[in-house]
């Protein structure tokens, strides 16, 4: 807490609120502290030990891609919990994100937020019904980049053998190429960073290695079925989004919210041995993608990663890193708007590895329940708009479900829930179209 106040040349205080995980920064110091069981709050970083820290040599002007301002998307048709494919790409799926007046136009909204970008899960390798393509081409068409997510949890489920992904992912990729991922020998132009797993720092409940060694095979098969397919690269990505779990390296070097997780990969391209793995890729071209694609990312529910990773991401340039989740749990519209302002800056200084970040989430979990309702920019209305195609996977059986209507209403949850949609286009210069809602 105290580094994030202290990165902030504006916060004067700080308050975190142990319950729900999240940060106030505060623009003064107020008088007549009590003791709570609920908060921890303080002051910065003194001065005299900010101006201690060594000075740096200037960056040179490294990172030129536009700033990453994405919303991430999983909008499953259910009001309560239900069992329903997680694939969004599918056809089926298209009454939610497809044009109007077929479709609930999702992507549409996104783009009259102001975003340009979609962060997605489950898009590669849980096998959804029908052609992917269509979801990427209307993307395209609205001038959307696409982030697409493998199927994490193949890779507990019986994919990796050993946590050994390389025969799944590449398996994976091929299908993916052949649903509407490959156009003309590349990657579809609206693809721009592939993740290969989100949150994969949990697999280490299944061994000190397990999230490395999946990693690396995973990485390993994706190269393989771009190179059999004959697939360009092109300017597409790959990425793990982390959890901001704190952890040390495998290696000892570093510790903290998500660092050591990068440290791990870098060690493990340099030498996969380390967690017992031979590449089927010649080890140059996994460390030529490695230095020319890959991206750093960490998932966060709370305001400062900025502020931390400008103290301890220096050591893995000039590889760039993103927020693959940033779900502000908490704050008030007038906060969110401010550090979104503070991302999209820093995001577009050229001389920063920050990328930007995608805002947790477009539609509230329903099907979670408890505390992950607290996140989503809309929820859903009682009126219905339509119906879904079939959809299903190779996990579950055909069905087709109701589409509702879209609402800012906070629907029972936290009024902070209210403030996000209009937060987030004030800082993206964007608009919400009441048009498309209920």
């Amino acid at each position: 807490m105290r580094w994030a106040c202290a990165a902030d040349l504006a916060c004067k205080s700080y308050t975190f609120v142990t319950a729900r995980g999240s940060c106030y920064l505060k623009r003064e110091v107020r008088p007549g502290w009590t003791r709570s069981t609920c908060c921890v709050s303080g002051l910065p970083l003194c001065s005299s030990s900010q101006q201690s820290q060594p000075t740096l040599a200037p960056r040179p002007k490294t990172y030129t891609s536009p700033a990453i301002r994405g919303v991430a998307y999983a909008p499953l048709p259910c009001l309560a919990g239900c069992r329903v494919s997680e694939d969004i790409l599918q056809e089926g799926y298209g009454a939610l994100w497809g044009a109007a007046p077929a479709g609930r136009d999702d992507l549409a909204v996104i783009k009259d937020l102001g975003a340009n970008t979609v962060r997605l899960y489950h898009s590669i390798g849980l096998g959804g019904r029908g052609f992917h393509g269509h979801f990427l081409d209307r993307a395209q068409a609205l001038g959307l980049d696409v982030m697409p997510g493998y199927h994490t949890y193949n890779a507990i489920y019986g994919g990796c053998p050993h946590f050994d992904c390389y025969d799944a992912w590449k398996s994976y990729t091929l299908k993916a190429f052949d649903s509407g991922f490959k156009i003309e020998g590349g990657w579809h132009s609206a693809a721009s960073v592939l993740l290969l797993f989100n949150e994969l720092d949990f697999f280490r409940a299944h061994g000190r290695t397990a999230h490395l060694k999946s990693a690396l095979s995973a990485l390993d098969g994706v190269l393989a079925a771009e190179q059999e397919a004959g697939v360009q690269p092109g300017r597409v990505r790959l990425s793990i989004a982390w959890s901001n779990s704190p952890g040390e390296s495998l290696d000892g070097k570093v510790k903290g919210f998500a660092v050591w997780a990068f440290q791990d990969i870098v060690a493990g391209v340099a030498d996969p041995s380390i967690v017992g793995y031979t590449p089927r890729t010649p080890q140059a071209l996994i460390q030529e993608a490695f230095a020319r694609r890959w991206a750093h990312s960490i998932n966060v529910q709370t305001p400062g990663i900025t502020g931390y990773m400008a103290e301890h991401y220096r050591r893995f340039e000039p590889i760039p890193w993103f927020i693959g989740e940033y779900g502000a749990n908490g704050l008030p519209g007038d906060l969110i708007k401010a550090e979104l302002d503070s991302m999209d800056e820093l995001a577009r200084d050229e001389t920063d590895p920050f990328m930007g970040s995608a805002f947790f989430q477009f539609q509230t979990a329903y099907f979670k329940g408890g505390s992950e309702m607290n996140f989503g920019l809309f929820r859903l209305g009682e009126r219905e708009v339509g119906q879904t195609g079939e959809i299903c996977d190779k996990g579950h059986s055909c069905k087709r479900m109701p589409v509702h209507c879209l609402t800012t209403d906070t629907d029972g949850l936290p009024e902070f829930v209210n403030e996000r949609p209009s937060a987030v286009a004030a800082a993206w210069g964007g608009a919400i179209n009441t048009s498309r809602l209920c």
